[in-house]
């Protein structure tokens, strides 16, 4: 089943629900700023600044015509509400799906958000995720949409989980989204009046309802879904140790070829399997010379694309910055710093505290690894 995208959304035509795209909290400080020192539209600055509020303004127009269509269509049995919509305070929860501080729809865990969805809509036995974008590049939005896929299916494995993607005409890249995904293309936006409007308008307080939804038991509150829970950290403890349970192997590759697994990797992108102590590290990187904050680097294995899983290194440092290493035969190792407050940093903390000496690989490891990484499958 396929819905279809109506004249209504096509042409965005807000009519009479434009009052409601007000009652949205906007950053719109940067654009306001430009403005008052008379920077030139042309300047990149304000280009770069306007392209990511008009983002936020018809992601809102969206939302609101999708509240419209969810209403009036049978199949639809139950809407997400967010924005000036909820009324359910979520600032202290720690984690699951809610409505978080800046009224989006997310995932959290441990107060970190995992996945965050523009709208979300259910049918009989389906859910749609929606992704908006004014992107004229699909390539990035596609690639967000594993991770989102592979998380709605872990915690809603009853039902059959579809996207709904909102793109402007002109948008390249259409035919290299999933099978999953249903594409709707609109009109770009270009009420520059609306958009002026908005950016000047007083701002709204993220956390208060200002709107009421129509009188329909198809509008949800995001706390009311029921959905099975998801522990993000014990369950990367529990691949760590479940892929050392054969004897025979320090770490059993066949335990990633599976299904479950496959949707694993699609959350995380990278699985620890252990680390190395520094000495056995420059056997693969002999002119590494970062100092380690504790003798050791974090071993995983990371979907480096959709295709290859690779063994990829992380070195937290003593001055706390931590990188990412990727060492391939044949080419300049690849380094790349981490954001300090990332999900990278914090699943780093966690495997801290709890790696011991029997999780430490060596260099034969590392090699059988590199040698049968192929065993790794995945199966739908």
């Amino acid at each position: 089943m396929q819905f279809k995208i109506t004249n209504k959304i096509k042409n965005l035509e807000i009519g009479e629900l434009k009052d409601n795209l007000f009652h949205y909290s906007y950053d719109s400080k940067t654009l306001k700023s430009l403005f008052k020192n008379n920077i030139s539209k042309d300047d990149i600055s304000y280009i770069t600044a306007h392209s990511s509020f008009k983002g936020e303004i018809y992601e809102n127009i969206i939302y609101e015509l999708l509240m419209d269509y969810a209403l009036n269509n049978e199949k639809i049995k139950g809407f997400v509400l967010k924005g000036p919509y909820q009324d359910m305070e979520n600032k202290f929860i720690k984690s699951g799906l809610l409505i978080d501080r800046t009224s989006q729809i997310v995932f959290k865990s441990a107060y970190k958000d995992i996945s965050e969805f523009d709208a979300m809509f259910f049918t009989e036995d389906k859910l749609y995720f929606v992704e908006m974008s004014t992107s004229k590049k699909t390539a990035s939005l596609n690639k967000r949409l594993a991770k989102k896929y592979a998380l709605l299916k872990m915690i809603f494995p009853y039902l059959e989980i579809n996207a709904l993607i909102v793109v402007t005409t002109g948008s390249i890249g259409l035919n290299n989204f999933p099978s999953y995904a249903t594409i709707w293309v609109t009109k770009d936006l270009d009420d520059d009046e609306l958009i002026e409007k908005i950016i000047f308008a007083k701002k709204v307080k993220n956390d208060l309802q200002t709107l009421k939804a129509p009188e329909d038991k198809k509008y949800l509150e995001a706390f009311s879904l029921k959905y099975k829970k998801f522990a993000y950290f014990p369950t990367l403890e529990w691949i760590l140790n479940g892929s050392r349970k054969n004897p025979k192997f320090k770490v059993d590759l066949s335990f990633f070829s599976n299904s479950k697994m496959n949707l694993y990797f699609d959350i995380y992108t990278k699985l620890y399997i252990g680390y190395l102590n520094l000495e056995c590290f420059k056997v693969f990187y002999k002119d590494f010379d970062m100092e380690l904050e504790n003798n050791r680097v974090f071993v995983t294995l990371e979907k480096v694309t959709q295709t290859q899983i690779d063994i990829v290194y992380y070195a937290k440092l003593k001055n706390k910055k931590l990188y990412r290493i990727r060492i391939e035969e044949g080419l300049t190792p690849s380094i790349k710093e981490k954001e300090p407050d990332g999900f990278t940093n914090a699943e780093v903390r966690f495997f801290s505290k709890i790696l011991e000496e029997r999780h430490i690989l060596n260099a034969k490891d590392i090699n059988h690894i590199l040698k049968n990484i192929s065993i790794i499958e995945f199966k739908k």
